[in-house]
């Protein structure tokens, strides 16, 4: 059973690593948005979406500071 430290800390790469990839796929959409490349779209796209649902996913953990939803 993994203690809050680690979550935390598991929860920062996934947000470091969701936003590296949402910023090297908007790089590599630019570059290849010049040359026309089918391919490198859809990879740069894939990043893209890759990074926003780890980061999306980073923030789902509610840790000891964050204050719960009361329901409507």
């Amino acid at each position: 059973m993994a203690n809050e430290r680690v979550k935390s800390v598991g929860g920062y790469f996934m947000r470091l690593l969701g936003g590296v990839a949402v910023i090297v796929g908007l790089l590599g959409l630019f570059a290849v948005l010049a040359q026309g490349n089918l391919i490198g779209v859809v990879l740069s796209i894939i990043f893209i979406v890759g990074g926003a649902i780890l980061l999306k996913r980073s923030g789902d953990r509610s840790g000891p500071g964050r204050r719960e939803k009361r329901p409507a």
